[in-house]
C-alpha cells in the first residue's frame, strides 16, 4: 500500500524534534473526535514546554528526548507484584470497575443533559474511562511484565544463559479469553464444513437455510457474540464491533473452514502444555530444601500470569470499554440527528471535541460537505501507512542490509527473535483487520502492529513480521502459542517487504530475508 496522504506537523518549531509513531498500542487512524478527545493515558510536556505527544491525521507520535530518563508508564507507577495474588487480584478488585464505567457510557441519554452542562458531562465520562482502563492496566499489564523480568533473570542464573529460550516455554499454553475468542470460531468453522448451504452465506442476517447445520451455527454464533461481541477493529470506534454487524468474525470462521481439523488452535495449546509441565517440574524438583530454589518457583508461578493478564485484560476492559464508549458517541449522535443537526448519528465522529460541544449547546455546526470531506480524508489516513518518523530524522534511521545472490540482491530486515523457527511464504502486507479476510493458509502477515483481535488469524499464517512491538508484545506471545516463526519490532518493516514478495521469516534470528523478485 502506497502512501496517499501528506502527514504535517501542526507547527514549524516541531520540525527541530524527532517524533515518532506509537505504533503498538495505537495502530489505526482515529477519528477526528477520538482522536481530539482527552486520551486514556497521560500526556504531558516537557520543562521546554513543548508537547511530549502529537496527533497528526488520527495517529500518534511522541517526542524523542535525547538523553531522557527511562520511558515510565502513564497509568502510574506499578508496584512489584510479591505474590500470585498481586496478579490476579485485578479480576476482582477493577473488572467491576470497568463494567461500572461500561454501564455509565451505554446508558448515557443525552436528552437529560441540561444546557451548558455538556462540557462537564463529557469530562466526567472520560475521568471515568480513564480511571477503569488505568486501574486495570496499572494491575494487571504492568506487574506480569515486571514478574516475567524477573524470574527470567533467576531462571538463566539458575540453570544458564544457554537455557533462556525455555523460559518463554514456561509461559505458554494456559486458557486466556484470546485463545477462548480462537476456539469458539474454530468451532464454528467446523459446522460450517458440514453443510454445503451454509458457506453460500455471505453475512450475519441473510436468510439462512433450513437445517439442523444452519440452527446450531446460529446458536453458536450468538453465544460468541455474547462472550466476545465488544470485540473492536483495532479499537476504532467508528467502526462496527463483532455485536453490531462487523464482518470480521465470518470471514475468520470462513477462513478457518478451509483448514482440516489439524489446525485447532486447541493442538497447539495442548503442545505447549506439555513442554512447559516438563520444564515445570523440573524447575519444582530442584527446590527441595533450597529457599533460592524455592523463590524461583514463586517467580515462575508469578510469570506465568503473563498471558492470561495480557489477553483477558485487553478483552474484559480494553475491547469492552471501546465498545461501550462508542455506544454512547452513537448516543450523542442519534441526540443530535434528532433535532436536525446531523444526517446520520455515525456524522458524530467526524466532529472534533469542541466543535461537537458547541453543536450539542445549540451553536455552530458542521456543513454538510465538510463532514462528508473529513470522512473521505479519514478513508485515506486509514489506507496510508504512517510515517515511522516526522520532523527531524533519528540518528540511526531504520534500514535495510542487502546481500548480493546471483547477480540480484536479497533484501535481509532485522528485527525482535519473537517466535523461533523459518518459514518461506508470499507476504501479505495488511493495514486493516477486515483486509484480513483474504489471508491463505502457509502466507507471511506482515502488519504494523497485531492486536489480539488477530488472533484468529494466527492458526492459518505461517510467520509474522510486525513493525512495533517487543518478545512480551500481543504479537509474539500469540506467535509463540500458535508456533509460527514471527519477527516484530522491526521499525518498518512494512516500507521495505512488498505485498506479495516471497519472503523467509527466521523467528530465531529476528531477520526477514525479501527475495529478489
Amino acid at each position: 500500500m502506497t502512501q496517499t496522504a501528506e502527514f504535517p506537523l501542526p507547527d514549524p518549531s516541531y520540525e527541530a524534534f524527532t517524533w515518532v509513531l506509537q505504533d503498538e498500542h495505537n495502530p489505526a487512524s482515529h477519528t477526528p473526535l477520538i482522536a481530539s478527545a482527552t486520551p486514556v493515558a497521560g500526556v504531558g510536556s516537557n520543562p521546554d514546554g513543548l508537547p511530549t505527544t502529537l496527533n497528526v491525521n488520527g495517529y500518534n507520535y511522541a517526542r524523542e528526548v535525547p538523553n531522557a530518563a527511562g520511558a515510565t508508564s502513564p497509568f502510574g507507577t506499578t508496584p512489584a507484584p510479591e505474590r500470585v495474588e498481586d496478579l490476579t487480584g485485578w479480576r476482582q478488585e477493577w473488572l467491576p470497575e470497568v463494567e461500572k464505567a461500561a454501564d455509565m457510557l451505554e446508558g448515557f441519554d443525552g436528552a437529560v443533559v441540561l444546557a451548558g452542562k455538556w462540557a462537564e458531562v463529557l469530562d466526567g465520562h472520560d475521568q471515568e474511562y480513564r480511571r477503569a482502563f488505568g486501574g486495570v492496566h496499572r494491575a494487571a499489564v504492568g506487574p506480569a511484565r515486571m514478574a516475567v523480568t524477573r524470574f527470567t533473570e533467576a531462571y538463566v542464573e539458575r540453570f544458564g544463559e544457554h537455557r533462556r529460550t525455555d523460559v518463554m516455554s514456561l509461559l505458554l499454553g494456559f486458557p486466556n479469553r484470546s485463545l477462548a475468542r480462537a476456539c469458539a470460531l474454530w468451532d464454528l468453522s467446523r459446522i460450517l464444513r458440514t453443510d454445503e448451504s451454509l458457506k453460500k452465506i455471505a453475512e450475519i442476517g441473510a436468510p439462512w437455510p433450513e437445517t439442523p447445520a444452519a440452527k446450531a451455527f446460529q446458536e453458536g454464533f450468538t453465544a460468541m457474540l455474547r462472550d466476545f461481541g465488544c470485540t473492536s477493529n483495532n479499537g476504532l470506534q467508528d467502526m462496527p464491533t463483532w455485536r453490531d454487524g462487523s464482518p470480521v468474525p465470518l470471514a475468520m470462521i470462513r477462513a478457518y473452514a478451509a483448514q482440516d481439523d489439524s489446525k485447532s488452535p486447541r493442538e497447539s495449546t495442548l503442545l505447549h502444555t506439555s513442554r512447559r509441565l516438563e520444564l515445570e517440574a523440573e524447575v519444582r524438583s530442584s527446590s527441595g530444601d533450597n529457599t533460592d530454589a524455592s523463590d524461583l518457583v514463586l517467580l515462575l508461578e508469578m510469570a506465568q500470569q503473563l498471558i492470561p493478564n495480557l489477553e483477558d485484560h485487553n478483552l474484559w476492559c480494553d475491547q469492552r470499554l471501546f465498545a461501550a464508549s462508542r455506544v454512547r458517541w452513537l448516543a450523542v449522535g442519534a441526540h443530535l440527528r434528532d433535532r436536525g443537526v446531523l444526517s446520520v448519528a455515525d456524522d458524530v465522529f467526524f466532529y472534533r471535541r469542541a466543535e461537537l460541544i458547541e453543536a450539542l449547546e445549540g451553536g455552530t455546526v458542521l456543513s454538510r460537505e465538510e463532514v462528508d470531506r473529513r470522512r473521505t480524508m479519514q478513508e485515506r489516513f486509514r489506507a496510508t501507512f504512517p510515517p515511522l518518523y516526522l520532523g527531524l530524522p533519528p540518528e540511526t534511521p531504520v534500514s535495510v542490509d542487502e546481500i548480493p545472490v546471483e547477480g540480484a540482491a536479497q533484501r535481509l530486515v532485522r528485527g525482535v527473535a519473537a517466535s523461533p523457527g523459518s518459514h518461506s511464504g508470499r507476504a501479505r502486507v495488511i493495514q486493516s483487520l477486515e483486509e484480513a479476510g483474504s489471508l491463505q493458509e502457509g502466507e507471511v502477515l506482515v502488519v504494523r502492529s497485531l492486536m489480539p483481535a488477530w488472533t484468529p488469524y494466527f492458526g492459518i499464517i505461517g510467520a509474522v513480521v510486525t513493525n512495533s512491538g517487543g518478545p512480551m508484545s500481543h504479537g509474539a506471545v500469540v506467535a509463540r502459542e500458535f508456533g509460527i516463526p514471527a519477527v516484530v519490532g522491526t521499525g518498518n518493516g512494512t516500507n521495505f517487504i512488498r505485498d506479495g514478495a516471497t519472503v523467509t521469516v527466521d523467528g530465531t534470528a529476528g531477520v526477514v530475508v525479501i527475495e529478489p523478485q
